[in-house]
């Protein structure tokens, strides 16, 4: 019988956007864990500094730079000092956003473009970084986007993230097309409101806010855990996804299937 495919990353090389705190931090850990050579952006960089030195006393490797998702010039140096450090680029982990809570009613120019430049000029950009080097290399690659369950419902308080989120579902099937004869997989994974400080604060400042993620988590568990986001992205980036392409998968506890 063949071989399964694997589940591990063993040498290859994976970025992941904003890792100095959340879920980008506990990917960059699991991907280390999983054999990967990793770089992290982020525009912290004493978190990332510190980061870099966990995974390093667990004997793995990681290249730590500055990136600012929002400037394209801020991307194409980040991509070009990780090709200078390892040569290569196999993984891409969109996972660098933002979001403020507040009513559409309210939103003004300045938080609209901020929302949007984190979240979905931050995809277009850094992918299309990605995709150049790993065409240049001739041997594919997977890029995983970060999106949100927000983007398949309505979210009160959190449209114009909603409605960038849902961008990024839409941008990367049509990426999955473009790049599949390059053999580059493109998918995304959507979690629901997970345990961070910026989500524990957004909770504590809508009370309405806390109410749906306590009432609509079917599986009763309200904030899901980091680990419960990374390990889907660890399989998608992984070999044992290598059929999987152009698919957006929802790490909701249940929410958006009622």
């Amino acid at each position: 019988m063949p071989a399964l495919p694997r589940f591990g990353l063993d040498g290859q090389v994976v970025i992941v956007t904003g890792a100095g705190r959340g879920i980008g931090r506990v990917i960059a850990l699991e991907a280390a864990a999983s054999g990967a050579r990793v770089a992290v952006g982020s525009r912290t960089t004493t978190e990332l500094e510190t980061l870099a030195q966990e995974i390093e006393a667990a004997g793995g490797e990681c290249f730590a730079h500055p990136l600012d998702v929002a400037d394209v010039p801020s991307i194409h140096a980040f991509f070009a000092a990780v090709v200078a450090r390892y040569g290569r680029v196999d993984v891409l982990i969109n996972n660098a956003g933002y979001n403020k809570l507040g009513p559409l009613i309210d939103t003004d120019e300045a938080l609209y473009h901020r929302i949007v430049d984190a979240n979905l000029k931050s995809v277009m950009f850094c992918s299309q970084a990605a995709a150049r080097q790993m065409i240049a290399q001739g041997e594919g690659g997977a890029i995983v986007n970060i999106s949100s369950q927000a983007s398949v419902i309505g979210a009160p308080e959190r449209g114009i993230y909603s409605g960038a989120k849902a961008g990024v579902n839409n941008l990367s099937r049509t990426m999955a097309a473009e790049w599949a004869t390059h053999g580059i997989r493109v998918n995304v994974v959507g979690p629901t409101v997970t345990r961070s400080p910026l989500a524990e604060q957004a909770m504590r400042d809508s009370p309405t806010f806390a109410a749906s993620v306590e009432r609509n988590n079917l599986l009763r568990r309200g904030l899901a855990e980091p680990e419960e986001i990374s390990a889907p992205v660890i399989f998608l980036a992984s070999p044992a996804a290598s059929m999987i392409t152009g698919q957006v998968l929802i790490v909701d506890g249940g929410w958006t299937m009622v």
